[in-house]
């Protein structure tokens, strides 16, 4: 891709090569654990910890060279040598990688989709990828990497000859997504939902919207789809566009379940007795109408199956394969995987996450979901963390929500700032760790589980514990 001497001019950085030299490797890691022969080392400092101290221990995975501070040169250029590893030293390492990627992608020139929204970035992401890999050269990120850094590391290991390249924008401040589409500028972009997420950081339901608006700061945006359902999106997008230069053209698609440009109907839901999810649904625009079945737990998918294939359209991709390739989908873990319970039921894993919004999706589908046998409802919640002074009423208002469950299980501290008398809560606990010790004393038996909450909680620990996991 560059040499170290061509990325340290492009960062602004000083070089010090140590080792063998040569090219820098197109893979670029934040956490040394997951460091590989070649790779480049990036040494952030964050609020808890410093990259700096992993520099050995990145050394010693075999990586091929490190970005550093320069404040830390006199540090750690002596090492090089003895390190066998090339040093880049920039003033900020963090926007010195993002502004190397800003060149490879100016070179590069795909068409850039940038996905925002407090909910389904990831799973769009995934099936917008599944419908465009097999028909135009696609590279995504391989996890959720939504940062300034994270979508950095997703363009430095961008092939030369991709066509499309799908980023996911991540916000929990404001500012945050007008800096990366400064950085890189989206053509197509896509808002998929404005709920409570992230509110701590971004202080209201107003600036949850505001932050996920700045992607139409994009100079290059010429595409945008959006969640029409949502009244106050829906409003900011037609002033957004109304506001728009003389000159300047941006397509716009909503996408929602009242009539709009793209509206979804005829949904339903079912699972078969081994777990097996079916979702089906009609998509129809001005132009057609799209049957679409997919094996995805979670009516809300829909959504995210529309965005998909609007996009995938749009991209060029033809309806009988984009159709073809909705019929493959199937649910990614953590975000309604299911799986089947030894002494018989299933569990939904929707464990990667929780907002309200996600939250009362996962409650609603659980409770409406089509199942042949009889199941009863038990829910295992994890507290819903960055809600900031809001948390205690929409953690009340996610526990009237579950008021339909047989059985509801409480993990975390975030469900003791209020009362309940609700009859089917058998206990909270505050760490996942602490219900596990006392799950053996709980039957299981016949259940239909949903498993939900903030990444914090490590609820998917309670997966192999339950289920039989192939």
């Amino acid at each position: 891709m560059y040499t170290p001497e061509e990325a340290a001019c492009r960062m602004n950085g000083e070089l010090r090569v140590g080792g063998q030299g040569g090219s820098l490797s197109p893979f670029f890691r934040v956490d040394s654990r997951d460091v590989q022969p070649g790779d480049v080392f990036v040494a952030m400092k964050g609020q808890n910890d410093d990259g700096h101290r992993y520099i050995r221990a990145a050394a010693k995975r075999g990586a091929g060279a490190v970005i550093l501070e320069k404040s830390r040169r006199g540090e750690w250029f002596p090492e090089a040598d003895d390190l066998g590893i090339t040093m880049i030293a920039a003033d900020d390492p963090e926007r010195a990688v993002a502004s190397l990627a800003r060149d490879w992608l100016a070179e590069i020139s795909p068409t850039v989709v940038g996905i925002t929204g407090s909910v389904g970035k990831t799973t769009t992401r995934e099936f917008l990828y599944a419908i465009l890999k097999d028909n135009i050269k696609t590279h995504a990120a391989v996890k959720s990497y939504n940062t300034l850094i994270g979508c950095a590391m997703t363009i430095l290991a961008m092939p030369p000859d991709t066509d499309v390249l799908l980023l996911e924008l991540g916000t929990n401040h404001p500012g945050e997504i007008a800096e990366l589409v400064r950085y890189y500028p989206v053509t197509h972009g896509l808002i998929t939902e404005i709920t409570d997420a992230h509110i701590e950081g971004l202080g209201s339901l107003e600036g949850v919207l505001s932050a996920k608006m700045e992607i139409t700061e994009s100079d290059a945006l010429r595409f945008l789809s959006y969640n029409s359902d949502n009244t106050m999106l829906n409003d900011a997008i037609h002033a957004w566009l109304s506001r728009l230069p003389e000159g300047r053209r941006v397509k716009a698609v909503g996408v929602g379940w009242a009539p709009s440009d793209a509206t979804i109907s005829d949904i339903s839901l079912r699972l078969s007795d081994d777990g097996e999810a079916f979702l089906s649904f009609l998509l129809k625009t001005a132009d057609a109408m799209y049957p679409c079945d997919a094996r995805v737990f979670g009516k809300q998918h829909a959504r995210n199956i529309a965005y998909a294939l609007i996009f995938a359209l749009e991209l060029g991709v033809s309806p009988e394969f984009a159709l073809a390739a909705v019929s493959r989908l199937a649910t990614l873990s953590g975000r309604g995987k299911i799986y089947n319970l030894r002494r018989g039921g299933l569990l939904i894993d929707e464990s990667y996450n929780a907002n309200p919004g996600s939250l009362s999706y996962a409650l609603k589908n659980v409770l409406e979901a089509n199942v042949s046998q009889e199941l009863r409802r038990v829910a295992i919640l994890g507290g819903m963390r960055e809600m900031g002074a809001e948390s205690a009423h929409w953690h009340e208002v996610v526990m009237s929500r579950a008021s339909l469950f047989d059985d509801i299980y409480l993990i975390g501290s975030e469900w003791d700032s209020f009362e309940t008398q609700q009859a089917a809560l058998r206990g909270r606990w505050e760490t996942t760790e602490s219900f596990i010790n006392e799950m053996n004393a709980v039957d299981f038996a016949g259940a239909l589980i949903l498993l939900k909450g903030s990444r914090f909680y490590e609820l998917e620990r309670l997966i192999p514990l339950l289920a039989d996991v192939k």
